[in-house]
């Protein structure tokens, strides 16, 4: 017992000493890059595994093992490295200890017994590294797919709310496509015959676009879209188009000024789905106030590299203990709302690297989107 102790002494001396050596050989042969964000940080790490060798040897501690693993994992994840170039470098650390120790100058007996003490260390090393690094790469998938999920709801519930107004886009084409129908039926004359053809293609068109815009929100994609130069003045100047209906329907005065050739860089359709949303919830604030004058204002402008949007409406004012919080899933003014809406473009802002903010008064309520000009 007391030969085994002073052996294990002995063997932790050694390794605690070897330290530099082993360290260098091992960045010798790992997969690592100098363009690792956690390069310096992975030098140290080495040398804090060597370190705990001699700790393990001692104490068969594993609780410091957990606590460096989970660090580690979490730099890998955060580094974007794959999990076999992870395991390689582990197992590299394990043949650089290996070969230290068989030059070494301990007998055979002795030597056997410290490769099996190092491939315990080893092996207990490796299973929490996978165990957490596994674990955090499913928690990140998980959030993804509820993420996506929340998205898509957000934008069926768009699409209902979307209805009317294309309802009423529909109904003037088809009228006009049906009265010239029965137009041509009695109708010789070739020139007139042909400037009524022309009459329904165009309304056919229309009616194709305006259905090519409706089912653009139904598309269920992910929020690893590839980024994109999106013009923001049209997409506003679009969003405004598309709800024009609902703004007369509940009597709204729209104002918009925003300034020629805005650009970010982002996901369209996802942006699109954000602007949509907010001045969907304007309308629907405006139409339950019994207010005379009832208006919307849509500003878009560049700040510095930052491109700015402000959608304001001049309802009732977002409650003040629900103004800092407005953002948070299942946090929402309406009676039936879930409160999913506003947290999934927040959600989609951010991903976008920008911000979203809301500020609101007794007079009017202004969302404030801040959006980043270059990818």
């Amino acid at each position: 017992m007391e030969n085994d102790k002073q052996f294990e002494q002995q063997l932790a001396a050694f390794l605690k000493d070897s330290q530099p050596k082993i360290v260098q050989k091992w960045l010798n042969i790992a997969k690592l890059s100098k363009e690792d964000p956690y390069y310096e940080e992975i030098i140290n790490n080495g040398k804090r595994t060597v370190e705990l060798i001699s700790h393990y040897i001692l104490t068969e501690d594993e609780s410091w093992i957990v606590t460096l693993t989970k660090k580690i994992a979490t730099e890998r994840i955060q580094a974007n490295v794959n999990i076999g170039e992870f395991v390689a470098n582990i197992n590299s650390g394990r043949s650089v200890v290996i070969s230290v120790l068989n030059e070494s100058e301990f007998n055979r007996d002795d030597l056997s017994r410290a490769l099996d003490k190092v491939n315990d260390y080893f092996n207990s090393y490796l299973y929490h590294s996978v165990t957490e690094y596994t674990k955090q790469k499913d928690s990140i998938i998980q959030d993804k797919n509820l993420f996506i999920k929340e998205m898509h709801s957000d934008r069926l519930t768009i699409l209902g709310q979307l209805g009317a107004s294309f309802a009423h886009e529909f109904r003037n084409p088809l009228t006009s496509i049906k009265g010239f129908l029965k137009l041509l039926e009695g109708q010789q004359h070739e020139t007139l015959r042909n400037h009524y053809f022309e009459i329904i293609n165009e309304e056919m068109n229309n009616l194709e676009e305006k259905v090519r815009q409706f089912l653009f929100l139904s598309k269920m994609r992910g929020i690893d879209d590839t980024p994109s130069k999106v013009n923001m003045t049209s997409l506003l100047e679009y969003s405004v188009e598309v709800l024009y209906p609902r703004f007369l329907e509940s009597n709204i005065e729209v104002i918009t000024t925003v300034s020629k050739e805005l650009f970010v860089c982002g996901v369209e359709e996802q942006l699109k789905q954000v602007v949509l949303n907010i001045m969907i919830n304007s309308i629907e604030e405006l139409s339950e106030n019994d207010q005379e004058s009832r208006k919307i204002v849509v500003e878009g402008f560049k700040e510095g590299e930052w491109v700015i949007t402000q959608i304001t409406n001049n309802g009732e004012p977002i409650p003040s203990h629900l103004v800092e919080s407005i953002f948070e899933p299942f946090i929402s003014t309406k009676e039936l709302g879930t409160g999913l809406g506003l947290s999934v473009c927040k959600q989609i802002i951010e991903k976008h690297n920008g911000t979203i903010s809301v500020r609101s008064n007794e007079d009017e309520t202004t969302f404030v989107i801040k959006l980043p000009e270059n990818c």
